[in-house]
């Protein structure tokens, strides 16, 4: 590993390092005033190089698990993971004679969607039918909920089963996947703003001739958001790792950068970077009890060039590597869920 000597060198194998009361003011100096990573982050962002950690790690990593990303092809959370049919779209559902003549091993292979209705003393399936909906526009195998699963990830621990009762003393068994499905469901319904995110998603296909997209995530952007929230803070962020038109939402749980080469430019320097960063990835298979191992991750490694200024300021940045992130985003713990989904709080507590 190439490593500049630095004042504070000991910052540069941080993981998670809060700042010192001692060096704001010097981190002062270097803040990254009035653009989009500070109000993403809502806190302040650093640019200087010199001073921003080259690893970090999350905390609390009891929050992050590996999920289904419910693809839309497959129902979403219309999908009957536990039944012997894998029933997908179009299925009937019990009646409310039925469902309370079953035992628990057939309420068991119901989907998601249909245990929060009956949970929720629905026995007419809102639920279930919005999601059919939803997942007949589907049409392409990536399409799904992959955001909600990140959103979920970032903010929960993984779920374990429960048996909830509705108001009518059906006694109704969730498995672990069951309630990951109707948490990442519940997540992606809340909007994201545009100043919840860095960079937009490119609508281009990956053989397209012109690779450059508008408001494209900037290298800057990418490094100053790892080192600040991740290296600093200890922080999850939320990363669409592919970057053209499919959209592909996870958490990044560490990362690791290495000065390639730092040369002399002007007054300033101009350094290549190669960082490695780590990700929890989806996983297709579903379960009922905690999933084992809990989370799967996954790393790529990206190169770029930072532009410094003579007091190690970043000012300007350039991409080398061509597969990169499209865009990154944050998402708060929601302490409520809106409307019909306002339940599934019941079933994380």
């Amino acid at each position: 590993m190439i490593k500049i000597i630095l004042p504070l060198a000991f910052l540069l194998s941080a993981c998670g390092k809060p700042i010192e009361e001692k060096l704001e003011q010097r981190y002062e100096s270097a803040l990254l005033p009035g653009v989009a990573e500070e109000a993403l982050l809502g806190m302040k962002v650093y640019k200087n190089f010199n001073l921003l950690p080259l690893t970090g790690r999350v905390q609390h990593q009891n929050k992050f698990w590996s999920g289904n990303s419910w693809p839309l092809i497959k129902g979403a959370i219309n999908y009957r993971w536990n039944s012997p049919g894998k029933e997908t779209i179009g299925y009937l559902s019990p009646s409310r004679r039925e469902v309370f003549s079953m035992p628990t091993e057939r309420l068991k292979i119901l989907s998601p969607s249909e245990k929060y209705d009956l949970y929720m003393g629905r026995y007419d399936y809102p639920l279930k039918y919005d999601v059919e909906w939803i997942a007949r526009q589907g049409t392409m195998d990536w399409e799904g909920l992959c955001h909600g699963w990140a959103g979920a990830s970032l903010n929960h621990a993984e779920p374990t089963p429960r048996v909830m009762v509705n108001p009518d003393g059906l006694k109704i068994p969730f498995g672990s996947s069951d309630i990951k499905a109707l948490l990442s469901y519940a997540y992606s319904r809340v909007i994201i703003k545009d100043e919840e995110m860095l960079g937009k998603r490119c609508e281009r296909e990956i053989n397209d001739r012109d690779e450059n997209c508008d408001n494209d995530l900037t290298a800057l952007s990418f490094h100053a958001l790892l080192a600040n929230r991740l290296g600093l803070r200890g922080k999850s962020f939320i990363a669409d790792l592919d970057r053209y038109k499919e959209v592909w939402n996870h958490p990044i749980i560490a990362y690791e950068a290495k000065v390639i080469r730092m040369d002399s430019k002007g007054s300033g320097k101009v350094g290549i970077i190669r960082t490695t960063f780590e990700y929890l990835d989806v996983i297709e298979k579903n379960s009922w009890d905690l999933a084992v191992p809990s989370s799967l991750s996954s790393k790529m490694t990206v190169e770029y060039e930072l532009t410094l200024d003579h007091e190690g300021n970043i000012t300007d940045s350039k991409w080398l590597t061509r597969e990169r992130p499209d865009f990154l985003w944050v998402i708060p713990q929601v302490e409520e869920f809106d409307g019909y989904m306002k339940n599934v709080r019941d079933l994380i507590k």
